[in-house]
Formats: C-alpha cells, structure tokens, sequence
C-alpha cells in the first residue's frame, strides 16, 4: 500500500538546513540579552524576540511542509533566511536603538510578504471559501508585522514596548482564532517532528556553547569544573527527556489525531515555544553557574536556571494534556519541585543549586525509563 504524500517520511532538505544556521545565530542573540542587561524587562523582552523569531520560523516550515524540494523552493528558503539574518543581527538593538529597530522590523515585513504570498499560491486555505486563501494565519502574522512597523517608528520606551506585545499576541492567536480553516489543512507526521526536533537541539546547542565559551575563557578550579559537569548532565537530562520519550509522541499524535492542526497548533506551534524559551533561560542562568560556583547568585539570573527547567518541564505536561488528554504525574511533579525551587535560589550557593535541578531532573529520566523498561504504563493526572 503506497504511502499518501503527505505521509511520506521526508527528511530535511539541505536548503531547510541552511536555514536553520540563521536560528542558531538568532537565538544567541536573544539570549545575549538578559546578560548584556540583567534585569526581568530583558528577559520579557528576550521572550518577544524569541517569539517573534520563533514564529518566522515556524511560518517557513509550514509554508515549505509538502513542498517538492527545487530550485524555486531553495531560493523561497534563502531569501527568508537573509530576511532572518537581517532581524537576527538587529535583533540587540531592537529595544533601544534608533535605526537598527525598523530593519529589524522591515526585514520581518518582507519575510512575512514572502510567506503569505508562498501560502497564498500554494493554497493550503483554498477549502475555507472565496476568502480562504486571503484569510489565514499568515494573514494575520502579516498584520503584525506591521505593527512592528509602527513600534520601530516610535521612540524607545513603554509604547514601543507595548506594540511589541500587541504585534506577538496577534501572531500567536492567528491560529486559534481560524481553528476551523487550520483543521483542514493536511500535515504530514513525520517531517514536521523532525523539523521541530531541530530546533530543540539549536536551543540546547546553545546552552553549551554559552558555558562552554565562558569555561573556556576562564582559569577553572576544581568546583568550576564541576559546574561544567554538572551542566553538561543537566543538558544531557533535558534532551532525554525530549528525545526519548516526548519526539516519538509527537509523532504518535500527528498520525492518530483526527484533526492534525490542533496538534501542529498547540503541541508544535505553541508548546515547542514554551520549550525552546525554557532552554534559553536555563543557558542564560548557567552562565552565571562557572565563575564563582559558591557564591549565591546576583540579581535576575540567577532566578534564570530553575525558572528556565520548570518551563521547559511544565511544556511537557501542557503538549502531553494536547495529545491524550492527560499530563503524566512523574513530570507534573517534577515541575512542581523545580517551581518550589525557584525562589530559594538567591539564598543557596549556585552550585547547590545547579547539583538540586540536575539531581531532580537525571532522576526523573531514571524513573521514566524504568518504568518504560519493566514495561509499566507512566501514572497519568486525569481530571
């Protein structure tokens, strides 16, 4: 029996991939934030960078998902990446500086142009009626966009602020406001996994590449290198948990669900998000965990890392709620500990904290693969 197309398990094309490079960069610079300019207003502000960055990206997978891989594809996928490459560079500035904020902003108008024009003539929303292929998503991330517009034409301040709030909360409620025209748009089960797995790696890429840069600039004692450790566990403990368990049920519920764009919406879309800013926050607090490993933290960061893994942690059990009904009782826990953690952070040695969260988090792997071993169904929260 041959496989529908959209079933088919295509990889990743090398001009995807090429794209994904400009990610890597975009989010070393979102994270660059809360350390150039420690504070929560560079943190929110590095959630708005992310989100918005996060949203481009997701909106070029989509837009390319199904699509033979040729010519005119690779050159759609590099003009978006310049267009993601401009924002990427600008992105520092955005929330300060005077020029940088409109290239910022009109490098994104151009990549949402190109994707709502790339939709549109694809016409995945043709089913919706005479205005489907104008009414979409994409429509909506294009007004948005404009908004940045207009944020980056103000002064810095509380205005621009606000714009930027407006212009990502109308990109993120495009696709629960047009549920019904997204729940009929075909998505394959298998490519669309992958892709979103990538990005997951980018963000944990990042985590070591911050410390690892930071360790490698420094004269390290035997309680720095044991941070370093530490923090190379901690990564290790937070991509299993992906890639063990969370990537193949992902897949699982594309190829069950009735309706495939609630879960692209709210597993991928949504949920994907909520992970990638928890790695960021837990790389941007683990920076601070190397230079002086007994002293308490200073300030924001050292909040960064346990708020980072509660975040990364509780995405599991709001995708796992999405896709069967019910979040398992090992991870609810667990985010409830490391939540509970979180405040106390400031009056513990930063190594005490690091070793808490990495314990915390490599038993919960143990736990989970125990159970999956000795072959016992994980205790689910059922309401």
């Amino acid at each position: 029996m041959t496989e529908p197309r959209h079933e088919v398990h295509d990889r990743a094309t090398w001009a995807e991939l090429f794209f994904d490079l400009v990610l890597v960069f975009a989010v070393t610079q979102a994270a660059h934030l809360p350390v150039a300019q420690p504070g929560w207003a560079a943190v929110g502000r590095t959630v708005l960078l992310l989100a918005i960055m996060w949203w481009s990206w997701v909106g070029t997978v989509l837009a390319v998902h199904g699509v033979e891989d040729s010519d005119r594809q690779r050159f759609f996928l590099f003009a978006c990446g310049l267009c993601a490459f401009v924002m990427a560079i600008t992105a520092p500035q955005v929330f300060t500086g005077h020029g940088q904020p409109m290239l910022f902003a009109v490098a994104h108008l151009l990549l949402r142009l190109l994707l709502w024009q790339t939709v549109r003539r694809k016409g995945a929303y043709a089913h919706a009626g005479a205005f489907g292929s104008l009414l979409s998503p994409y429509t909506i991330s294009l007004v948005s966009a404009l908004l940045l517009i207009a944020a980056a034409a103000g002064p810095p301040g509380r205005v621009r602020d606000i714009l930027w709030i407006a212009a990502v909360a109308l990109a993120f409620i495009g696709p629960a406001l047009l549920a019904r025209r997204l729940s009929r748009v075909q998505f394959g089960a298998t490519h669309l996994p992958e892709r979103f797995g990538t990005f997951v790696i980018i963000a944990l890429g990042e985590m070591l590449a911050s410390v690892g840069a930071q360790a490698a600039g420094a004269h390290l004692g035997i309680l720095s290198w044991t941070s370093v450790i530490l923090i190379f566990l901690l990564a290790f403990g937070l991509w299993w948990l992906y890639f063990a368990y969370g990537f193949s049920a992902v897949e699982h519920s594309l190829r069950t669900n009735q309706v495939r764009g609630t879960v692209v919406r709210d597993v991928l879309s949504y949920g994907h998000l909520l992970l990638v800013i928890g790695l960021v926050l837990v790389a941007v607090g683990a920076n601070t965990m190397v230079g002086n490993p007994t002293a308490p933290p200073h300030g924001v960061p050292g909040y960064l890392l346990p708020l980072g893994a509660t975040l990364f942690v509780t995405a599991f059990c709001w995708t796992r709620w999405r896709m069967f009904g019910a979040p398992t009782t090992g991870r609810t826990t667990v985010a409830l500990l490391l939540a509970a953690l979180t405040p106390t952070t400031p009056y513990l040695p930063q190594l005490a904290t690091l070793t808490t969260i990495t314990t915390i988090i490599l038993t919960l792997n143990a736990y989970e693969h125990w159970m999956v071993a000795t072959g016992r169904p994980l205790p689910l929260i059922h309401r």
